[in-house]
């Protein structure tokens, strides 16, 4: 097993994905071709995509995106590669001849579990045609990848990550957040062998979790919103009375924003299996614009930080927002 730290080169992350994902002209991108959803779904190491991800956003930042420092002095610990050097203490290392980083009160861990919709609707990908391409991920592909680049950044902030995984052909686990390298590693592995299937309800999931975890905290959240929209906001509505600070990725295939309706053209529901004829094309349109728009007007009126992405976004539009709420909230 890799450690997950990102490399201190480009030469280091050249070699590092060699490995995996070939040869070096499809590694030797700029980080806005890293940051494609086309170019990640070449690699099949989880942790190897994170590192490319992260990476690619860090190097389009002039400021660090670690959460921001108080004047208020708390207490050292062990300098890591990665760490800014302004904050290195060192008259310590004068000392002691160790580097260590100055520590404050703003600098605190927090808890943050990634809830993870693996029911059978998040594992559609659109075959495409001749107007519509198709997308490399399907959207719990998509949304895995996404949710490991986060796992990848709150893990060098020493934070505490848990994994709520709600449905999957394992039918759903439940990791507690914890800190240490060993804990992210086994998040990491588990995100890996998510598959989806079944039937399971995201709200159910979320009920679990209010009554499970009292502690505060964040929750990511990321699911394609299938369901009773009431109910999931009235879930949401529950975990932000306790206190927690609520994200939402709610991720679609483009083609579900615009499906190929054809005459004849059956459906099939990947969860129930049941059977039925799809609405007209601009009723579908308008039915689909509606439910989006109410699940967006919710989230918002909670509040619950929100965004809609499709599996053939950039994923730096979803990192740099998220790492925007993190400083909003410090």
């Amino acid at each position: 097993m890799h450690r997950l730290d990102i490399p201190s080169s480009l030469t280091n992350l050249r070699r590092l994905a060699e490995r995996f994902a070939g040869t070096p002209e499809e590694i030797d991108r700029p980080p806005k071709e890293v940051l494609r959803p086309e170019f990640l779904a070449g690699l099949k190491r989880l942790d190897l995509r994170a590192r490319l991800l992260v990476r690619g956003v860090m190097q389009g930042l002039h400021r660090t995106p670690r959460r921001g420092f108080s004047a208020e002095f708390s207490d050292h610990r062990t300098f890591v590669q990665g760490d800014d050097m302004r904050f290195i203490d060192w008259r310590l290392y004068a000392r002691t001849d160790r580097l260590f980083i100055k520590c404050f009160e703003a600098e605190t861990a927090q808890r943050a579990t990634v809830v993870m919709d693996a029911s059978a609707s998040m594992g559609y990908r659109s075959k495409g045609t001749a107007e519509l391409e198709a997308p490399v991920f399907s959207k719990l592909g998509y949304a895995v990848t996404l949710a490991a680049a986060f796992v990848f950044l709150l893990q060098r902030q020493r934070d505490r990550v848990g994994l709520f995984c709600a449905g999957g052909r394992d039918g759903g686990y439940y990791l507690p957040p914890r800190s240490p390298r060993a804990h992210m590693r086994r998040v990491m592995e588990s995100l890996s062998a998510v598959r989806a299937a079944g039937d399971t309800d995201i709200v159910t999931a979320l009920e679990s979790i209010a009554a499970q975890d009292r502690r505060r905290g964040m929750i990511i959240l990321f699911s394609d919103g299938l369901c009773g929209r009431q109910r999931l906001l009235n879930a949401m509505r529950h975990l932000r009375h306790r206190g927690h600070e609520l994200i939402f990725f709610q991720i679609w295939d483009p083609a579900e924003l615009d499906p190929p309706i054809q005459d004849g053209m059956a459906f099939r529901d990947p969860e129930t299996l049941a059977r039925f004829d799809p609405l007209p094309p601009d009723q579908y349109r308008n039915r689909a614009e509606e439910h989006l728009q109410a699940i967006r007007d919710g989230c918002l009126a909670l509040p619950c930080d929100y965004q809609f992405l499709t599996t053939e976004t950039a994923f730096d539009r979803a990192i740099l927002r998220f790492l925007r709420l993190r400083r909003k909230h410090v």
